[in-house]
């Protein structure tokens, strides 16, 4: 089965579908970044660097599944305010939300056997969502909407996301949600990297909520930079890896960031797995935050290809 990835990032989807079987034959992005991580890993890949609202989709090469994956951002729990809001914030998220259109787009010119779209559940809220299905139904697709939480797949995160699959001429996917044990994180930790700094010379926010987490979870956990932040203990997953660099591990009196391959094994790509020497951290870390873990990609990849 030849494969297409819109909004393609790093290249989680689309290594996840090629365990599943699938050739992916053309990926693209808006990021450079991004567009160069992802041809780094897929060298097979044709890769394309445009904003795909103005992409021409009659140039694709022929393809059975499309996988997309656009910005979820204006749909979070946190930008929902925004919609109320006035001036740049509200038009920022507007246009986030729009970049789903691309998926119409490209679905009406290219037809292929099945799609599947990647988002945040609240993707659902989106005002335009209900007119956003209708025309995939209208272009011949049967839809379900499918939520999966990454760790039940043995991803050590526990990362909940929505996957909208489509299957031209033929019934929806059917297909319970994976309810494997979840894994622990812990052992993505590698001690003797990073750059370890006392505790003592955090700021107090930090100190709060290192000292919250040590009452839970004794002197070893990881914690995030939110307020009252609980931690999380070392036998469990870690919660959602975002774009934003919000991660540290302690050890006794000493704590440090996660480095960018445990951001990535969060993330469950593999240790061979990796981005331009000359990427900044901000890029790694906002590119896996925006990723979708590959043993994700491969799950839905495979329900879909038994399927058709």
């Amino acid at each position: 089965m030849i494969a297409v990835d819109l909004f393609a990032g790093l290249g989680g989807f689309t290594l996840g579908a090629e365990r599943a079987g699938c050739r992916v034959a053309w990926a693209a992005n808006h990021w450079p970044f991004a567009v160069e991580a992802h041809a780094q890993n897929h060298p097979r890949t044709t890769h394309a660097c445009q904003d795909l609202r103005q992409c021409d989709w009659a140039t694709l090469p022929e393809y059975d599944l499309l996988l997309a994956a656009p910005a979820c951002q204006g749909h979070s729990s946190a930008a929902q305010p925004s919609r109320a809001a006035s001036g740049r914030t509200r038009r920022k998220h507007d246009a986030l939300r729009a970049t789903a259109w691309a998926i119409v787009d490209c679905v009406d010119v290219t037809e292929p056997r099945a799609i599947v779209v990647e988002n945040v559940p609240a993707f659902r809220r989106w005002r335009l969502y209900p007119q956003w299905r209708d025309c995939l139904q209208y272009l011949g697709y049967s839809l379900s909407e499918h939520v999966v939480t990454a760790s039940r797949l043995g991803v050590p995160q526990r990362r909940r996301r929505l996957f909208i699959v489509g299957l031209r001429d033929r019934g929806a996917l059917r297909v319970e949600a994976p309810r494997g044990r979840e894994p622990a994180f812990g052992p993505c930790i590698d001690w003797r990297a990073g750059n370890w700094r006392p505790i003592t010379g955090a700021s107090a926010a930090v100190r709060r909520r290192i000292a919250n987490g040590r009452k839970r979870h004794g002197d070893r956990f990881i914690t995030q930079h939110v307020s009252n932040h609980p931690g999380v203990g070392l036998d469990e997953p870690i919660r959602t890896i975002t774009t934003k660099d919000q991660w540290a591990v302690v050890r006794g009196r000493m704590y440090r960031p996660l480095t960018l391959r445990e951001n990535a094994r969060a993330m469950g790509f593999p240790d061979s797995y990796g981005w331009p020497d000359d990427a900044t951290r901000g890029d790694v870390v906002c590119g896996l935050g925006n990723a979708v873990p590959p043993a994700v990609g491969e799950w839905i990849a495979t329900q879909v290809r038994e399927a058709m």
